[in-house]
């Protein structure tokens, strides 16, 4: 059986009178990548930063490798490592020496070549010389990256892996992280805002509001919980009688030009269909559009 690297039970963080975490709960096995989503202030970051030891818990308890992380917390550090799109590194350091110094601190074996190899994994090479503080955020993102696999960790936490990235980059940045859970079954939570990445890479979701856990399920799972599909039509003839018909049917509607939008559960779409031609409406292009998880985050972010 997969063992479970990271067990979080009941943890909650309070700042007077307010509540950022809420008791939340869950687990991620070796090797999965699941995602961690939900709005600005959902307590995402909150909750990463008690996983990694920043923030302290107003209770509730993080095991990680089977070992309490209030009790175990200097072996744990050293077998994971995190990465921010917003973390600034030392700006008077160069890439290379920022590298070098966090390839020392995890004690990595043949330190220079390790460095030399995530320097030439994020396409780094070019900008080896420069100081941190010189640097672009899309370069700072990757040289964060870079310092987050440096020690080849169990688990990786990565916040907003991607933002500030060049498509190509992204792209490689997102190939590296499949790459490096299929090599060496490395664990990871990340957050992201981009929902075709969590769609690309996670096994699992974690959906939180407002300090707690909404929903839980594969992104497929998610947004089958959507009921709507969305029916493109490019009309022909009758869109004021098909406009009129989902007026009548209280079904969502949106016209521009010759194209209308309808909102409708995906089993009544034969029917939607058959009545359109019941009354003399003809399309020339049609295309259904299943929910997506984009979807579903903007769905949930509303209701809660």
């Amino acid at each position: 059986m997969t063992q479970t690297i990271v067990d979080v039970r009941n943890l909650t963080k309070t700042f007077g009178a307010f509540s950022a975490v809420n008791g939340i709960s869950f687990s991620i096995r070796e090797g999965e990548i699941v995602g961690l989503l939900g709005p600005n202030g959902a307590g995402k970051t909150t909750t990463l930063a008690m996983m990694l030891g920043i923030i302290t818990p107003t209770s509730g308890t993080i095991r990680m490798f089977d070992m309490d992380f209030a009790k175990h917390r200097e072996d744990i550090l050293t077998q994971i490592n995190y990465s921010s799109a917003y973390v600034r590194a030392p700006w008077r350091l160069t890439a290379w020496e920022h590298l070098y110094v966090f390839a020392l601190m995890y004690e990595v074996p043949d330190a220079k070549k390790k460095v030399e190899e995530m320097l030439e994994t994020f396409q780094l090479t070019d900008i080896r010389n420069m100081l941190a503080g010189d640097l672009s955020s899309g370069n700072v993102a990757r040289l964060n990256l870079a310092k987050a696999f440096i020690n080849q960790p169990k688990l990786a936490l990565l916040d907003e892996p991607t933002s500030s990235l060049d498509p190509d980059i992204a792209d490689r940045v997102r190939q590296f992280i499949k790459s490096s859970r299929k090599e060496y079954q490395t664990t990871m939570l990340l957050t992201s805002h981009n929902m075709a990445e969590i769609e690309e890479l996670c096994d699992r979701v974690i959906f939180m509001n407002h300090g707690s856990i909404i929903a839980e399920d594969t992104p497929e799972g998610l947004t089958k919980k959507l009921k709507s599909t969305k029916v493109h039509l490019m009309m022909k003839d009758g869109q004021k009688r098909t406009i009129a018909y989902c007026t009548t049917h209280k079904l969502p509607v949106s016209a521009n030009d010759r194209f209308v939008i309808i909102e409708v559960k995906e089993h009544d779409v034969a029917k939607l269909l058959t009545e359109l031609s019941d009354i003399g409406a003809e399309y020339t292009e049609i295309s259904i559009e299943k929910p997506t998880l984009n979807d579903y985050f903007i769905e949930e972010a509303r209701d809660h």
